[in-house]
């Protein structure tokens, strides 16, 4: 009876040992197994990381590669219709997978062309241009004088603007830029805007180049945009442009009749262009699991076709 009970307790030892033998593989094979896809996520991460950057350089070889193409065309412009405008998905790059869009921002209005000075005619008009966008995409036009107040060097607030005295009344406060914006970004810091606002603007305008410039290339510009530019360009006028692209060059765009007379005229002003130096590229690489959403701004050299990096975000 005493040797059974002594078997007993030994069986049951042993299962007991067995027990936790297994409870200490498997908390090991768990263990494990975080630790591969923490590896696994780091090395993803990192891929990704490099491959955006590889991005940026096959955006950049786009833009010369269509630059090398019109230059022994003999035709130096740009449209929708050119190599770089052409959407990309799934592309593969190293290990993952690349879809992107690159964008004219010589297409859109300029906001940092109202922190230009100059002749007081001149500026009026460059912000009637961008009032008459507000009002085409039905966002309040009295926002364009708070955008002239956060990129004009002085504090003299405009009718419907603000200038820093707005500004350090809010929590956390701050001044306003009087300096052209950097980036679309700053326009969530000015007074009235919001998302929805800053949403609608963002594929018809641009800040770049920084210094400010009016001229729009008609080839890629939205139709909005072209009705922006003067109060006589109706919306059977934009039409009529838009129905005309691409054009070779800008003196192509008196055979559209409707325009002719104001496009002589505009054209005087310096306003409009048929060919780009500046485009902006939205990327989205992806790798297994891990997405890297990329956003960069390139400057194409027009006598080489090289691109400079002027602005570069990834998220």
């Amino acid at each position: 009876m005493r040797r059974s009970d002594e078997r007993g307790i030994a069986l049951l030892l042993t299962l007991l040992v067995l027990t936790l033998l297994v409870a200490l593989i498997l908390e090991f094979d768990a263990e494990a197994r975080r630790e591969y896809r923490d590896a696994a996520a780091f090395r993803d991460n990192f891929k990704a990381t490099v491959l955006a950057r590889a991005a940026v350089q096959a955006a950049r070889g786009t833009l010369q590669q269509d630059f090398l193409k019109d230059k022994k065309a003999g035709q130096p412009f740009d449209a929708l219709t050119d190599l770089w405008a052409l959407p990309i998905r799934d592309y593969v790059i190293g290990d993952g997978l690349l879809t992107a869009q690159i964008e004219d921002e010589r297409g859109k209005l300029n906001l940092n062309d109202l922190a230009a000075a100059g002749e007081p005619i001149a500026k009026k008009a460059k912000v009637q241009r961008a009032k008459r966008l507000f009002e085409l995409l039905q966002i309040n036009p009295d926002l364009v004088d708070a955008i002239v107040d956060w990129v004009d060097k002085d504090e003299n607030p405009e009718p419907g603007g603000s200038e820093s005295l707005y500004y350090q009344t809010l929590r956390p406060s701050y001044r306003a830029a009087n300096a052209p914006m950097q980036t679309l970004v700053e326009l969530r810091l000015i007074k009235g805007m919001t998302p929805e606002i800053i949403q609608k603007l963002s594929k018809l305008v641009t800040v770049y180049p920084t210094e400010g410039e009016s001229r729009v290339n008609v080839n890629t510009a939205h139709p909005l945009v072209l009705q922006a530019l003067d109060s006589r360009i109706t919306q059977g006028i934009a039409g009529d442009i838009v129905q005309g692209r691409p054009f070779k060059t800008i003196q192509e765009l008196d055979r559209v009749s409707s325009f002719e007379d104001i496009g002589k005229e505009l054209r005087q002003q310096n306003l409009y262009d048929v060919k780009s130096d500046l485009f902006l590229a939205r990327m989205i690489v992806r790798l297994n699991e891990v997405a890297r959403n990329v956003t960069v701004v390139l400057q194409r050299d027009p006598n080489t076709g090289t691109s400079s990096v002027k602005y570069y975000r990834v998220l």
